[in-house]
């Protein structure tokens, strides 16, 4: 059991703001198939304070997400306040803090992994934050900028802010979402810290997710790039966690129906036209895993109509089938047929 303020969650698993990703359609899937805390899409406070349309469809949810958490971007003490007023009243469990995003665009702005480098102005957006929200408030941060020599510091001043989590990506920003993830760094800071440690960073599988909770000791984690195209991995992680017990790799007939119950639920959020554009990324991702699919993710990504989606589903299962059989025969060493 994981707790944090009135987040309570039997399985440690999270799934983290993901720009253009985590909006309603990827995070009631989620729900479905075992994830029970997510946060919306990372908001940016300078859009959200000028109401912004594309922001206020960002911050769309149902009573049925709950409990759900928000994530702002900022550097500005006065946009910061704005927005914590905007937001007091919404039903989110926690606020945190985007001191990771490496994206030039961000951190050329002074926020995302900007603010690891200016380590006192962090440190005062957060006590404003604590000083001015009634639930808990948390700091997601990476190791640095381009070492990791002040990670500890960093997340000590937040701990002293008065924040009640620390979520960390076990990169720099320089690093990007590239090369290894330093497991030992994780470690150190959660050794340092009495407020919980939520570690993230290539959690793909539910192997990869127990490695980082025995080579980091953190009290959870967080599943991102391992959920796209991918929800199965949420209660594959439980299982693994829990029983020890590796869950079979869903058939192509549950990849999709799982597929087809996306696309609706984008349909259903976006409208037809912007739920099938929403949904292409999608598609590719589901299919990653088969070898036959490359002509169809060119096609999809012509496709104008619900119907031609659901009709390269039909032409994926026949390839997918094919490919599935080819795995079987080859791992019983049979011919194939």
């Amino acid at each position: 059991m994981f707790t944090l303020g009135d987040i309570k969650l039997n399985t440690p698993v999270i799934s983290p703001p993901l720009a253009g990703i985590s909006s309603h359609p990827f995070r009631a899937l989620n729900r479905k198939f075992g994830c029970e805390f997510s946060f919306l899409e990372m908001i940016n406070c300078r859009s959200l304070v000028y109401s912004s349309n594309k922001t206020g469809e960002m911050m769309r949810f149902t009573e049925e997400e709950l409990p759900l958490g928000i994530q702002l971007l900022v550097e500005n003490e006065g946009l910061l306040l704005k927005v914590l007023e905007k937001i007091h009243d919404l039903p989110f469990s926690i606020v945190d803090l985007n001191a990771a995003c490496p994206q030039k665009k961000v951190t050329s702005r002074g926020e995302g992994a900007h603010l690891l480098k200016t380590p006192k102005k962090l440190e005062r957006l957060l006590k404003l934050m604590v000083k001015n929200c009634v639930v808990p408030v948390s700091l997601k941060m990476r190791l640095g900028w381009s070492d990791d020599s002040r990670a500890c510091d960093i997340a000590l001043s937040g701990q002293d802010a008065g924040i009640k989590a620390i979520f960390i990506h076990g990169r720099t920003k320089a690093q990007g979402y590239s090369g290894e993830v330093c497991y030992k760094a994780i470690a150190r800071i959660k050794k340092k810290l009495k407020v919980p440690v939520i570690a993230s960073g290539d959690i793909l599988s539910a192997g990869l997710a127990k490695k980082m909770f025995d080579e980091t000791g953190c009290d959870a984690v967080t599943v991102a790039r391992g959920a796209l195209g991918n929800p199965w991995i949420f209660r594959e992680i439980k299982e693994y966690l829990e029983k020890g017990k590796i869950l079979e790799r869903p058939c192509v007939e549950d990849i999709i129906k799982t597929m087809r119950s996306h696309l609706k639920l984008s349909c259903d959020f976006y409208g037809p036209k912007r739920g099938l554009s929403h949904f292409k990324k999608f598609f590719i991702w589901y299919t990653r895993s088969f070898k036959g699919v490359r002509l169809l993710r060119g096609e999809i990504t012509k496709l104008n109509t619900v119907e031609g989606a659901i009709d390269m589903m039909s032409k994926f299962k026949k390839i997918g089938l094919r490919d599935q059989e080819t795995l079987t025969a080859s791992k019983q060493n049979l011919p194939q047929t």
